[in-house]
């Protein structure tokens, strides 16, 4: 046991990976290297190491001690890329664009060059559409993505007007986004008029 805790001890790149690990457990690959290395570090015996700031830089505290037995801190940063399966867009995609699963794939991405944790698996993204557009080859997270709205701004939908029992249906162009409920402005091309309705389910609005 204290031979494996010694050998452990003095690579901090060994103790890195495992505290690593532990955090992000659905990583299947590592690459660990140091950089800004200083051109002269004090010897110091390893102790105890501290994990620091964690990212494409991440920042290790070596505690130890001098040949003397001074007590000495070392700053040790890592350039750290960790990869694991993702969603990916197989295509650029423009925002308010809805997903399919023939947009989208699973590849693997580095973690650490993510902003927001990604998506794992596709069928979490379809149906959905995009709060921003994506280049191809871009992570999805769960954050860029909203519900389709019921009615879409540009779309045909069906207008419902009533009058006590009796029903006019016709047609108009939705003038935004609404949900099921929402009051929307809407843009009828036969004779130029501008009205408002409100969204009583997808791709239709009723005016009472």
């Amino acid at each position: 046991m204290l031979p494996a805790l010694i050998a452990s001890l003095a690579s901090p790149e060994v103790w890195l990976e495992s505290a690593l690990r532990d955090r992000f457990a659905q990583v299947t690959r590592w690459d660990i290297r140091e950089v800004r290395a200083a051109s002269v570090r004090e010897t110091l015996t390893p102790e105890r190491y501290e994990l620091g700031h964690v990212g494409s830089r991440t920042l290790v505290l070596v505690h130890g001690r001098s040949p003397q037995g001074r007590e000495i801190l070392q700053q040790r940063w890592f350039e750290v890329s960790a990869y694991q399966p993702a969603v990916v867009t197989l295509q650029t995609l423009y925002a308010r664009t809805e997903l399919s699963a023939q947009m989208l794939s699973v590849m693997p991405i580095d973690l650490m060059g993510q902003s927001c944790t990604p998506l794992t698996d596709p069928a979490a993204a379809v149906g959905f559409r995009i709060l921003e557009a994506r280049r191809e080859g871009e992570a999805l997270c769960a954050s860029m993505l909203a519900p389709v709205p019921a009615v879409q701004r540009g779309t045909t939908v069906s207008v419902t007007v009533r009058v006590g029992a009796v029903a006019l249906v016709t047609e108009a162009v939705a003038r935004s986004d609404a949900r099921v409920g929402e009051r929307l402005s809407l843009y009828r091309a036969s004779d130029h008029t501008y009205f408002f309705g409100v969204v009583s389910a997808p791709g239709e609005v009723q005016i009472k």
